[in-house]
């Protein structure tokens, strides 16, 4: 059993040169740290939101400067925390999405923020998932860098200190345990690092998790098909109605209804399939 599952904090130092490096560096497939990542994609913000960070960050650095105040001027615009994964355990895009998006509100909390401060809060939030080569034995899992301003721009404008603190990163680890147990079903406790691949627990979350991400195509798959059957309908294109209706009737009968949250959305556009073709397919 581990404690936690990883997480590793840092400063983003050297200003606004530091964070137009760190964004080269979490977006970069050619870095020679990267030979084992075979996925880059963004979570959360883009090569905008980076530059979102340095900007407030120098801005907030010039008014100090004018302010001619005592101590050291502020030279380290965000706090990097990287979350990881052990290998074998890759959550899809969007359960890493809402995994960092319930890290990030742990974040908010911390910082004693006030619903007026959460809009500009959230855009200083950048996040990068690395996927990495799981049959490799060497190198990490896979991991997001999420990056997170200091400086909070808006009325209430201040130096987000809480995110350096120690407590931030106790409170995070505590987060991302609970968004992992959530949104994939793992729990840190049921890991043991030289068991895995044995574990009963892990192969019956391999099969779910395989029987989800199916789902989710089949999701894509019979979407695409009613929109086609919607354009062929306007078009007044027979052939390809009849071709559409016959892909939609045999997609929806393939699909695990009973795991599907938006079914519903589904099921209401094949309703109104039905009643404009005078044809079934949900029996």
């Amino acid at each position: 059993m581990i404690k936690n599952w990883t997480v590793i904090t840092q400063p983003v130092k050297y200003g606004s040169k530091g964070v137009a490096y760190r964004e080269r560096y979490i977006t970069s497939t050619k870095h020679p740290n990267h030979t084992n990542t075979t996925e880059i994609f963004s979570v959360i913000g883009n090569e905008h939101t980076s530059k979102y960070i340095a900007l407030i960050g120098e801005q907030y650095r010039l008014r100090q400067q004018m302010g001619h105040k005592a101590g050291r001027h502020l030279s380290s615009y965000a706090m990097e925390y990287c979350l990881t994964l052990p290998k074998s355990i890759v959550p899809t895009n969007e359960q890493w999405k809402e995994i960092i998006t319930s890290c990030c509100k742990s974040l908010f909390q911390v910082c004693n923020l006030t619903n007026e401060d959460e809009f500009y809060f959230k855009k200083n939030i950048r996040a990068v998932i690395h996927r990495q080569n799981q049959e490799n034995k060497m190198g990490s899992g896979d991991h997001v860098h999420l990056i997170v301003g200091k400086v909070l721009a808006g009325r209430n404008t201040r130096v987000l200190k809480e995110l350096q603190q120690k407590k931030a990163t106790k409170v995070l680890k505590t987060a991302f345990n609970i968004a992992v147990l959530k949104h994939v079903g793992l729990n840190y406790r049921d890991y043991t690092p030289s068991e895995l691949n044995k574990s009963k627990k892990l192969e019956t979350w391999k099969y779910h998790y395989a029987k989800n991400l199916e789902n989710e195509k089949m999701i894509i798959k019979i979407q695409s098909q009613i929109d086609k059957w919607f354009i062929a309908n306007n078009e007044k294109n027979s052939r390809q109605l009849n071709r559409q209706f016959n892909r939609i009737t045999k997609t929806y009968l393939m699909l695990n209804k009973s795991d599907l949250p938006n079914i519903v959305k589904i099921e209401d556009s094949i309703k109104a399939i039905e009643k404009i073709s005078n044809r079934k397919i949900i029996h």
